[in-house]
């Protein structure tokens, strides 16, 4: 069963964060430490309703429930939810005295981990994925932070979030989320931070991780690889691409097929970087436990939107001999179609009927 929540003093601890991650302090021995059943309510702008379990807002998906929430400690192909407070993130004083505190509980919960095997890389989830689309729309009044690795093979994991922090108590981190909501994408790239703790794995796959992000520390991931970002009327999606670096991409491979090896937990925040950004609250956090993606994973028909035709513009040579005013499809433009990660052009999936 899960341990309850550890207790912290009234007045934390400031840390030497250099210390804490160069000295390997995060390849924890000892699992992470769980949080004890919490509940959640509507904290968003759409309304308030009842306070409502996690569990009974559970995004289900047919014959794709298999990564589950851990019910022992031998339990396997599972995920857990973890205590914010392991991590030390930016205080207040930040830009004047460097130091790190024990985060406050994570804004998002999670609420499940999915992993989809599709024939072609499947971008945007919440409008791609019919039960998705569909749980979102249900769920209108709550607000959801959607995170995507999208990984060699055409996988596409998926960490559904639930905000549960009320609106108006932390002003901050309302502020930065405002601020990644309504920025644009080299913002949001140059913002969004992982932290990767692992507390179980073979040597390859520590190897492994190393690769794709640098070091075993908090890293911008924008910063190495890809991303993509979706906004939607309650939820924004953040899609990381792996394949984007062919050594980050042969690492996630070795990564995802020693999976089932592996105890570790992943953590997530917008850094912030000025003092009406701070101190940081960690966005959402939720810890891994052996998972064998061969077996969780959902066979999806996909099936990507046609690429986009531009009209190529005429030129004096192309009015002489009629060839300016052809439509043609070239690869920049598939490019383009790929890169255009911010959709807020697109229709939101849960303003669309049924």
């Amino acid at each position: 069963p899960p341990l309850s929540s550890p207790s912290f003093p009234q007045t934390p601890r400031a840390l030497d964060i250099d210390r804490q991650w160069t000295e390997g302090k995060n390849d924890l021995t000892e699992p992470p430490i769980a949080m004890s059943e919490t509940t959640t309510k509507s904290t968003s702008n759409f309304g308030e309703k009842k306070e409502r379990k996690v569990e009974d807002i559970f995004w289900s998906h047919e014959g794709g429930d298999t990564w589950h929430m851990q019910e022992g400690e031998d339990d396997t192909d599972c995920f857990t939810r973890v205590d914010a407070a392991e991590i030390p993130l930016r205080g207040k004083k930040y830009l004047n005295d460097r130091k790190k505190y024990p985060s406050k509980s994570a804004a998002f919960e999670l609420v499940c981990c999915k992993c989809f095997k599709t024939k072609h890389q499947m971008l945007h989830s919440a409008e791609a994925i019919d039960s998705l689309r569909k749980y979102l729309a249900e769920n209108s009044d709550s607000e959801y932070f959607i995170i995507n690795w999208l990984v060699p093979g055409h996988y596409t994991v998926v960490n559904l979030y639930v905000r549960k922090l009320p609106h108006g108590e932390d002003k901050e981190f309302d502020n930065l989320l405002q601020k990644f909501r309504e920025g644009d994408d080299k913002f949001r790239s140059s913002r969004f931070k992982y932290i990767p703790l692992i507390h179980e794995a073979p040597s390859v796959v520590k190897a492994s991780v190393v690769a794709l992000l640098g070091r075993l520390r908090p890293v911008l991931i924008g910063n190495k690889l890809t991303t993509h970002h979706f906004i939607g009327k309650n939820y924004i999606e953040v899609n990381v691409d792996t394949g984007s670096s062919s050594i980050v991409n042969a690492a996630a491979g070795i990564l995802m097929r020693g999976f089932k090896g592996i105890v570790a937990t992943t953590a997530f925040l917008i850094e912030g970087r000025d003092e009406d950004e701070l101190p940081e609250r960690m966005l959402g956090l939720h810890c891994n436990t052996r998972v064998e993606m061969a077996k969780v994973s959902i066979e999806y028909d996909y099936t990507p939107p046609p690429p986009m035709l531009k009209k190529k513009r005429s030129s004096w040579f192309g009015s002489m001999f009629g060839t300016g005013s052809k439509i043609e499809e070239t690869k920049q433009d598939r490019d383009n179609v790929k890169q255009n990660s911010s959709i807020e052009e697109n229709v939101e999936p849960n303003t669309r009927g049924g």
